[in-house]
């Protein structure tokens, strides 16, 4: 059994991978040309693949912009909340006067 290191930060989490016979053959080429750890060849590989792959596009626009439309101070007044009493009071005025 392999004792875990006690200076580890709080917030380190543990991965445990299952690997094909090739990849584990990768992992330790690599291990021997670039010295450190099989860790730190996951980690830099990791890294490397996030800042080569979009998470999320750029120009894709945002949950808030897509309904900015429908909803808050860029929607219809006449069904916002805040303005309810002056749009109530507006309706009942034109029908008072349509009625007269």
């Amino acid at each position: 059994m392999t004792t875990l290191p006690t200076n580890l930060p709080a917030n380190t989490q543990f991965l445990s991978l299952r690997m094909v016979s090739d990849d584990t053959a990768l992992l330790d080429r690599l291990q021997a040309q670039l010295g450190g750890t099989k860790s730190d060849i996951v980690k830099q590989a990791l890294r490397l693949m996030a800042e080569q792959t979009p998470v999320e596009p750029a120009h894709a626009p945002s949950l808030y912009a897509l309904g900015a439309d429908r909803f808050g101070r860029f929607g219809d007044a006449a069904r916002q909340s805040a303005n309810i009493k002056s749009v109530v009071r507006q309706r009942l005025d034109s029908k008072r006067q349509a009625s007269a």
